[in-house]
């Protein structure tokens, strides 16, 4: 209590106070200053790398050096790598490939919309059957025919009828699932597919 009820000043500490509040004022700056303390910075900047090109040329020049010392037979085995690297990802490919057109098939066979190609899982046709098998009774789809008497299932030219009941149902089935994948999961979930 006895040093806030001190009232001695010391004229010392006046003059520093003084001093506080000039170095407290916010410092302005023109536009001349903003140009200036920027191209200080830039040239700071550009002198750190300036001997970047030279870098980068030595560091070419030792990669082909390194190439000119390579044998015949490193040379060889270096595009070996690459070749198998590549053929790899070709691999890969076709056998994404590959799938994508047995849910296609698998699909098709099943009356299943082909929007669900997505949602089927497998790494062969007996897997990825089941899985499809798996979805059309989680959507109840029947397997019976669909259409017959005056709503057919396909127009006159063969395209598949939009507005057949069972097309217009699985179409809905389809959107409401796309749109709400929350309970496309608790669906999937209850049926066991992972």
């Amino acid at each position: 209590m006895d040093d806030f009820n001190n009232t001695n000043i010391n004229p010392a500490d006046a003059g520093q106070d003084a001093q506080n509040n000039q170095q407290a004022e916010p410092k302005t700056f023109t536009q001349e200053d903003i140009e200036r303390i920027i191209a200080e910075r830039l040239k700071r900047e550009r002198e750190k790398y300036k001997d970047y090109a030279e870098l980068k040329k030595a560091a070419e020049e030792l990669q082909k050096l390194k190439e000119a010392q390579m044998t015949e037979q490193e040379k060889l085995q270096a595009k070996l790598q690459e070749y198998e690297r590549i053929l790899q990802e070709k691999e890969r490919e076709a056998k994404e490939a590959q799938i994508q057109a047995t849910k296609v098939k698998v699909l098709t066979e099943l009356g299943l919309p082909l929007d669900l190609a997505g949602r089927i899982f497998g790494e062969d046709e007996q897997a990825i059957r089941r899985d499809a098998e798996t979805l059309k009774k989680l959507l109840g789809i029947a397997s019976k025919p669909i259409g017959g008497g005056t709503n057919p299932t396909t127009t006159s030219s063969g395209m598949q009828n939009p507005w057949h009941k069972d097309t217009f149902n699985l179409t809905l089935q389809g959107k409401i699932l796309r749109e709400n994948p929350a309970l496309a999961q608790k669906l999937m979930a209850e049926a066991g597919i992972k």
